[in-house]
């Protein structure tokens, strides 16, 4: 049997390891707790910097969207303007493409109706004059109305100059020139309309003497030599001198 102090040191080493025990039972929670801490901390770490991340983000694309509507407000008024601008510039075609077809329309009936007038010797003159200045007016008024729709379409407008600013002889100009050089003032026309595919022979075409004598009796009551009644071949006058064979024609003024 074991004394009194023996006793008491067996008591006192279970005393001890029971301690031991205990105090390691205690120690365990507490570090998985503060592991768990730090975790967390290290975890709330990297939400905030994400956090961060995600605000840098968004203030970019609020920044991207806001660029984006003020594109879109300049693109939009930019189709505005174009819209704008086209419907000018149709109502404005429109305009001149019916004033235009109507103009055409008219000087071609006016002249077609005209040529027997142009054609009597002497009072044709008269006709040519007169119907040279509306053709003169009317391309100046054509003119103008497609500068109009140049200022419509935002283009630069035609010189109207050239045109508005011609003049037509009077009739006794035009009949002094025939009288001068009848050749050269044909050769003249012949050449003009030759360069539109309207071909015209560069001589005139011989009239026969009793064709002429005719027309000049039925608008003059009578023949200009007397002397002419009496042959029978048509009066002749001097021989005009020989045309140019190619006339020099005017050129369009540059703009």
């Amino acid at each position: 049997m074991m004394n009194g102090a023996a006793r008491r040191g067996v008591v006192l080493v279970l005393g001890m390891c029971g301690a031991a025990c205990v105090w390691a039972q205690a120690t365990a929670p507490v570090a998985d707790v503060s592991e768990s801490l730090a975790n967390a901390r290290a975890a709330l770490v990297g939400m905030e910097e994400r956090h961060t991340e995600l605000e840098t983000a968004n203030r970019e694309l609020a920044e991207t969207l806001r660029q984006q509507e003020k594109a879109n407000q300049e693109l939009h008024a930019s189709v505005t303007r174009l819209t704008q601008s086209l419907a000018a510039g149709q109502a404005a075609t429109r305009t001149f493409s019916g004033r235009l077809s109507r103009r055409l329309y008219r000087n071609v009936s006016r002249h077609v109706a005209a040529m027997p007038a142009v054609a009597i010797p002497y009072v044709g003159a008269g006709v040519t004059a007169a119907m040279t200045g509306l053709d003169i007016r009317e391309g100046c008024e054509a003119l103008r109305e497609l500068n109009e729709m140049h200022r419509a379409m935002q283009l630069e407008p035609e010189n109207e100059a050239p045109v508005c600013s011609m003049q037509v002889g009077p009739r006794e100009e035009i009949i002094n020139k025939v009288l001068a050089n009848w050749r050269t003032a044909y050769a003249v026309a012949a050449a003009w309309t030759n360069q539109y595919e309207i071909w015209l022979a560069p001589e005139p075409v011989p009239v026969e003497p009793a064709r002429a004598i005719e027309l000049w009796s039925a608008v003059f009551g009578g023949l200009p030599n007397p002397s002419a009644r009496t042959t029978s071949t048509a009066p002749r006058g001097p021989t005009p001198p020989i045309p140019p064979l190619a006339p020099t024609l005017p050129s369009y003024p540059a703009r």
